[in-house]
């Protein structure tokens, strides 16, 4: 039973047979997550755990079983005002997307009036960005919360923001030149499922960005040092059950291994430091440097091609 201090939640526990992107059956149980911050002594701290495992084919990292709420909005449900309080965060900077606009234009030959879609498009800034840009824009976001707020002060038209999820969206197929997933893969429950739905979506040859959180990021290993080293079997990856509801955690061999099921090629990725909470000060010069000499950076970055004409299925595998 959860603290008071904790919203009651209710879930479905699945459990997972094969990875959701390779389809191995080869995992190794990493330790536990609760469903709440557990800071350095989980033990004190009450809650339910699910197991965190890795997959030993593409170190794609999952929570199994995987909890997956009674409805979306009890995890998404909420004011956008209680993430953004400034009024400056409302606004969308010149400077907003613009790396991963030069990519994408680089990657398609842009031509003025190209089409993007925008999957989890929040409050709208990355359709801003993107109409700004020259791109012809349309949007998913599976909050109503979020939806309003984006036609209301931020100006989307409402007919181009869909107010549903991957799995429920309708678009014809080969419809959008560029698809981009920006922090949402690793909130989805089948990531894998959602990439092949969307690649039906863009034109042969179309390229899909996505930002995920990367799985050989190494604050989570040295959290997990520090788990071990005092006798515990907890670790900080992932968050299936607490914000920012975090259920994968990806590799480019994740990537890979699910083009060659799914019908896409893997283009390019880069792998990014980030900001660094919870660590000392004085640790972060030396961190910062590893990660970039190691690839072990919180983010990964992937740009995929939609292969020519290929025939891609709804489900992968």
């Amino acid at each position: 039973m959860v603290g008071s201090a904790q919203p009651v939640l209710r879930y479905e526990f699945i459990p997972l047979s094969e990875c959701e992107m390779c389809g191995s059956h080869r995992h190794k149980l990493l330790g536990m997550r609760l469903n709440r911050s557990q800071g350095r002594s989980p033990r004190a701290v009450s809650g339910i755990a699910v197991g965190i495992k890795k997959c030993l084919d593409c170190e794609l990292v999952f929570a199994d079983p995987r909890p997956k709420p009674a409805n979306l909005s009890d995890h998404y449900g909420v004011p956008p005002e209680s993430y953004w309080t400034n009024p400056a965060q409302w606004e969308v900077p010149d400077s907003y997307f613009v790396r991963e606009i030069s990519e994408a234009k680089a990657l398609i030959r842009f031509r003025p009036g190209m089409t993007a879609l925008d999957v989890g498009a929040g409050l709208g800034m990355g359709m801003t960005a993107l109409a700004r840009a020259g791109f012809d824009v349309c949007g998913i976001e599976p909050s109503e919360t979020f939806r309003a707020r984006a036609i209301e002060r931020m100006g989307i038209a409402a007919d181009r923001l869909q107010l549903a999820s991957v799995e429920d969206a309708t678009y014809a197929a080969d419809t959008f030149d560029l698809v981009t997933f920006g922090a949402v893969l690793e909130h989805l429950q089948e990531p894998g499922r959602c990439i092949a739905r969307a690649m039906q979506w863009l034109k042969p040859g179309g390229v899909m960005q996505a930002e995920v959180p990367s799985s050989r990021w190494v604050v989570d290993k040295l959290a997990n040092l520090f788990f071990f080293a005092h006798g515990l079997n907890y670790v900080s990856n992932l968050s299936p059950m607490h914000p920012p509801y975090h259920l994968y955690s990806f590799t480019p061999e994740s990537f890979r291994k699910h083009a060659q099921r799914v019908g896409y090629e893997v283009v390019q990725h880069r792998i990014e430091v980030c900001t660094l909470y919870n660590v000392p000060g004085f640790l972060h010069p030396l961190l910062r440097s590893y990660m970039r000499a190691t690839q072990t950076g919180m983010q990964l970055t992937v740009w995929l091609r939609k292969r020519p004409y290929s025939d891609v299925p709804v489900r992968a595998g």
